[in-house]
């Protein structure tokens, strides 16, 4: 599955806003993402990552959990698309499944955790 934004060329973004509710998991996703290169922000939630994607225009990939309270991840990536349409978007989750979030009307980059970095990176490439 490929986002709305992505294309095939093989850039890695250089910017990446990782977004998940659980702070072991963004710190190590900032971690793996910034040994290989990219410039790595963090957001806690849907809220915050929106008021960071609006203030920070050179933000070019947005990672992210699906399962989060208040926004959820699709919820943040259909905002994203909207508002940002140069994001390329790639979700991740324990819990739901790549199907049930084809029907939701748009298809995302997905990968399940626990994941493989070289996975993440593979779906960050433009």
């Amino acid at each position: 599955m490929v986002g709305p934004a992505a294309g095939k060329d093989g850039r890695l973004p250089r910017k990446v806003l990782v977004v998940d509710d659980e702070p072991d998991l963004v710190e190590l996703a900032h971690a793996l993402l910034g040994y290989h290169g990219m410039d790595v922000c963090i957001a806690h939630s849907g809220a915050e990552a929106l008021e960071m994607l609006a203030a920070d225009p050179t933000i070019d990939a947005l990672f992210s959990d699906v399962m989060m309270p208040g926004m959820t991840g699709l919820e943040l990536a259909d905002a994203t698309c909207l508002h940002h349409p140069h994001v390329h978007i790639v979700l991740t989750s324990g819990y739901t499944a790549p199907e049930l979030i084809v029907p939701h009307g748009r298809q995302y980059a997905y990968i399940p955790k626990p994941y493989r970095i070289e996975d993440v990176i593979g779906r960050l490439r433009r």
